[in-house]
């Protein structure tokens, strides 16, 4: 596989005015101009069967997350939240594999799209704000993007979430960028923190001002890898902010974790193998990978035991649902 190394995102070019003048993004150009211009677009999907869906995550989720629930509401435990939920759940799955969302993404980032992660969240996540892309990214740069889902009418009082438009042309930062070393992120329980000090002066210096989304169920965010974004303090405890969130790479890339790449002499770039929703296999297979030609230190040899599967019964229900 050719990777295309000087490659940008379409909504990331010098020439989107261009590619948005030639008709491009087709049906999707007030959305491409807005992820463009702010980091961020909103798309309204009131199919039917989408909000059936929706619906469907809550009721799926409610029994499993009710201890956690309790326990958020005695002020004993975080957000109550469950990651990858894909794998055991039908209608997460069907969400993250929305056709409507993956056509336009294709349009806005000109390469195929794929899922590789879920978050479903009860109530608001109270997070500071940040960049995806010190989490996931890409080579080349910008070929990540999150998207967020309501799936209720989301209400003031339960921390909504929040973004700074335009704050995605702010620099990628990565560990290396920030002269951090592997015991460094190793020894801190969230190494995020040591970014959000750069974040929170980016923030002042430029004056850039959040914007809250309140939501309509159905509501669909998509935005920027770099886009810095958050959520805000709960007021009302009792309030439910049913919500789900799905990442999406693009193909011909390769993914890293920024947030654990290191100069050479601490194993330098930390190079992942996303597990790709529509399949329930990793992106690459091992034969795929050696043909990229990528020498990985042992330590990350010993960690791509990542070149895995999804159980066969698992991958079967899947492909049923």
């Amino acid at each position: 596989m050719a990777l295309d190394l000087t490659g940008q995102p379409l909504i990331d070019r010098q020439d989107f005015e261009s590619l948005k003048t030639s008709g491009k993004f087709g049906k999707w150009t007030e959305e491409a101009a807005m992820l463009h211009r702010d980091g961020y677009c909103v798309v309204q999907l009131d199919n039917p069967d989408f909000l059936a869906t929706t619906q469907d995550v809550i009721t799926t989720l409610e029994p499993c997350l009710a201890d956690q629930i309790h326990l958020w509401l005695q002020g004993e435990a975080g957000s109550p939240r469950i990651q990858d939920g894909w794998t055991q759940h039908a209608s997460i799955r069907r969400l993250a594999l929305e056709p409507m969302i993956l056509d336009l993404l294709r349009h806005l980032y000109g390469r195929e799209p794929f899922a590789f992660q879920t978050l479903n969240f009860a109530v608001g996540s109270q997070q500071h704000f940040h960049s995806d892309a010190v989490h996931f990214h890409s080579y080349p740069h910008g070929f990540m993007c999150g998207v967020w889902i309501a799936l209720q009418d989301i209400q003031l009082e339960s921390g909504p979430l929040h973004y700074f438009p335009g704050s995605h042309r702010l620099p990628y930062l990565s560990a290396r960028s920030l002269g951090l070393s592997e015991a460094d992120v190793a020894g801190k329980e969230h190494p995020q923190q040591f970014f959000e000090p750069h974040w929170q002066q980016a923030v002042e210096s430029l004056g850039l001002t959040s914007q809250r989304f309140l939501a309509k169920r159905g509501d669909v965010l998509i935005w920027h890898a770099n886009l810095l974004h958050g959520g805000e303090m709960v007021q009302d405890r009792n309030l439910r902010r049913w919500s789900q969130v799905i990442h999406y790479f693009f193909a011909d890339c390769l993914y890293t974790t920024p947030l654990r790449c290191f100069d050479p002499d601490q194993g330098g770039t930390f190079l992942r193998n996303p597990l790709d929703i529509a399949t329930g296999t990793m992106r690459y297979t091992r034969e795929s990978w050696d043909q990229l030609g990528v020498t990985l230190s042992r330590q990350k040899v010993k960690r791509s035991k990542s070149f895995f599967r999804l159980p066969r019964r698992q991958r079967q229900q899947l492909s049923r649902s």
